[in-house]
């Protein structure tokens, strides 16, 4: 059996899409939480991470670092 996902998908698109533009601004103080969950992953100096979709790339000044 298919399943078809693309009202799922739009419906996803639409929830997030609404919101993007405004999401950096309702959440300006996030960055010392973003340092803190990278500490505690704790991924190896030069080692790779991968942040794949995870909204407007926020996390990743914390990840570079």
């Amino acid at each position: 059996m298919r399943h078809d996902t693309s009202d799922e998908t739009a419906r996803v698109r639409e929830f997030f899409g609404e919101r993007a533009g405004r999401w950096d601004a309702r959440f300006p103080d996030d960055g010392p939480a973003y340092k803190r969950a990278v500490a505690e992953l704790g991924p190896p100096e030069g080692g790779a991470v991968l942040d794949a979709g995870c909204g407007t790339g926020r996390a990743l000044p914390a990840l570079r670092a």
